[in-house]
């Protein structure tokens, strides 16, 4: 269903764009025509009922146009609804996990700053601590979430998302 209508679409928008195209033409012609003092009446049609249809055409490719301007945008609304209600279901799954693990105020926030891909130097840097610390905090983390390392901490909440689970039916806690 939905191929089918990205067909009939993308057709309206390239007849839109092919009305255009030869209107253009036309009106070029015309003003060609016109600085020139060039008659280019015809027997078989007048020049304003030309200019009239090229007229009417050109409001129709717009109308079409614009159709498909707000469908786009009433899509793309929808996309960054969907990016903004997984964005805050996943942070809510990671929180659970953080939880679930017993992790202290400060070891949730290394731990955020980890799967964001700061290194260590740039949470110490961040938090205004010193380097060790970050790295006993991260230490902590990892035994903690019986994880080895950056990598599994980061895989763990990212193979969820690849597999296609979703994370919208998950139970999350009410307040975090």
């Amino acid at each position: 269903m939905s191929s089918k209508k990205n067909r009939f679409e993308v057709r309206g928008l390239i007849a839109s764009f092919v009305i255009i195209a030869v209107c253009e033409v036309f009106f070029l012609m015309d003003i060609y025509a016109d600085f020139f003092r060039i008659d280019i009446d015809t027997t078989w049609f007048d020049h304003d009922q030309i200019e009239f249809v090229a007229v009417v055409t050109l409001a129709f490719s717009l109308g079409v146009i614009g159709l498909q301007i707000i469908r786009l945008l009433k899509r793309h609304r929808q996309a960054e609804e969907v990016v903004e209600t997984a964005s805050g279901e996943l942070y809510h799954v990671i929180q659970k996990h953080f939880v679930g693990w017993g992790l202290s105020p400060s070891e949730k926030e290394v731990a955020f700053l980890l799967i964001k891909g700061m290194s260590t130097q740039e949470i110490a840097d961040l938090r205004a601590t010193k380097i060790g610390t970050v790295k006993s905090q991260t230490s902590s983390i990892y035994q903690k979430a019986n994880l080895k390392g950056r990598s599994e901490l980061v895989a763990f909440f990212v193979e969820d998302l690849l597999s296609g689970e979703t994370i919208l039916h998950e139970n999350r806690p009410e307040s975090v």
